[in-house]
């Protein structure tokens, strides 16, 4: 269900996380792969944006891009 703020429909946060999963750092890299936007998988995922970057540069789960194309 949405919410209103006004006359504005606001979309739901179904799930908000605040660090990814190694399965899930994995699943960034192949939905990066593909063509996702950085804060399209972010929203996809419920975390920052920065999470995702953080994934895509190497600051953690550094192996998750070589495990990703398996």
């Amino acid at each position: 269900m949405n919410s209103h703020s006004g006359n504005v429909e606001l979309n739901t946060i179904k799930v908000h996380r605040t660090s990814l999963t190694h399965e899930e750092a994995i699943l960034v890299w192949r939905l990066r792969q593909r063509g996702d936007k950085q804060h399209i998988i972010a929203a996809k995922l419920g975390v920052n944006p920065g999470r995702v970057a953080d994934v895509l540069t190497g600051k953690t789960h550094k192996n998750a891009c070589q495990i990703s194309t398996r």
